[in-house]
């Protein structure tokens, strides 16, 4: 097996994407949505996971006008090979700032609440060291990790929403445009780019067995995560109304915390934080294997593994780089989740149209396209 990739089925290329999307409920994103939206965030999510389908659509048609091909491929067909290696580049650039960003979200998130004495550099220093083991395996050790450990995070998640439901009241909800239809449609539509990790399955388009695949699993993936986010939306603000769901460092866990049944069912955050660091280590393992992969393919790197140590190391200092938690959500995440969509949907959206417009396409393999 090429140590770069592998082979993955339906179900994995699901749970690849899925649970880099669903990771977001576990930290400030529920928070962020409230805030912005009031008692509407619930429904205004789905109009971002909406948005998210129609760019996902847009980006399958350019794959599917270059059968065969991933996307680095397709840059350099249309654009040339010098500039699709500039904008492949970029694409890795991100890749890293965004594992660099989760993981410091993580270790600011993990020292409020566990463990405040501890060195960041520690924490930073002992989550890469997992990060690179599992993307020493590559995309296919990866996929089967994922596929693990998807659906017992989901199913934490649900008991947790479930346990929680005591707490429910849904007058809570009112009013039900929140802070107005217009900036619920208008920041709906800005934060598709909570959405935009369905773009991965651009760059894995080769292990994915083809189009059919790669087109049920983003959607199937886009669909469950927005699911996801609206029910969880839903459920913090009928637990802590609007106002104090809003200043919530992680909703989630705040739920979790108010659990009550009797003096033996209660403070059952462990749940909380299997599932809280699990999805964490998985979705920051697939970024920091993808940046990788996607600088290899640009400079015909036959093997991503003896660029796992340099990578690593450029990944700790980025990850350092933010100086507080109100930098890291106010900057990185707020630029990831908010305004990367411009980037992520809109460059290979402008390479469909180039090559619409160029009459450029791929060659048939046997007279079919996958």
């Amino acid at each position: 097996m090429n140590d770069r990739q592998g082979y993955i089925g339906t179900y994995e290329a699901v749970c690849l994407t899925s649970i880099m999307m669903v990771t977001k409920i576990f930290y400030t994103s529920i928070a962020v949505i409230v805030k912005i939206e009031g008692t509407s965030g619930w429904y205004g999510t789905l109009i971002s996971c909406l948005t998210s389908l129609v760019m996902f659509s847009f980006i399958f048609l350019l794959l599917k006008r270059f059968p065969h091909m991933d996307i680095t491929k397709i840059f350099e067909a249309v654009i040339g090979r010098f500039a699709g290696k500039i904008l492949t580049l970029l694409f890795s650039a991100y890749m890293i700032f965004y594992a660099a960003s989760s993981i410091r979200e993580f270790i600011e998130m993990i020292k409020a609440y566990n463990l405040p004495y501890t060195p960041p550099s520690i924490l930073i220093f002992g989550f890469i060291a997992v990060c690179a083991i599992v993307a020493y395996h590559g995309l296919e050790g990866i996929a089967r990790v994922s596929a693990i450990f998807f659906v017992p995070v989901i199913i934490g998640v649900v008991l947790i929403l479930i346990l929680a439901s005591p707490n429910y009241d849904f007058d809570y909800i009112k009013p039900y445009f929140g802070y107005g239809l217009k900036k619920t449609i208008v920041t709906g539509v800005l934060r598709s780019s909570a959405y935009d990790e369905v773009v991965i399955l651009a760059f894995i388009i080769n292990s994915v067995h083809g189009l059919k695949i790669c087109k049920r699993a983003g959607y199937s993936s886009i669909l469950i995560s927005g699911l996801t986010f609206s029910t969880n939306i839903l459920c913090n603000i009928l637990a802590f109304q609007y106002t104090a769901g809003s200043e919530n460092l992680s909703s989630l866990f705040e739920l979790s915390r108010a659990i009550y049944f009797n003096r033996f069912v209660q403070r059952l955050e462990s749940i909380f934080l299997f599932a809280w660091v699990v999805a964490s280590l998985v979705t920051v393992s697939i970024a920091f294997y993808l940046a990788i992969d996607i600088y290899t393919k640009a400079f015909r790197i036959p093997g991503h593994r003896p660029l796992i140590f340099p990578f690593s190391f450029i990944l700790f200092m980025v990850a350092l780089i933010p100086e507080n938690m109100p930098e890291v959500v106010q900057v990185n995440i707020q630029f990831i989740r908010q305004y990367s969509g411009f980037f992520i949907y809109l460059a290979p959206i402008a390479i469909l149209l180039l090559a619409v417009l160029f009459r450029k396409r791929g060659e048939l393999h046997n007279g079919k396209k996958s």
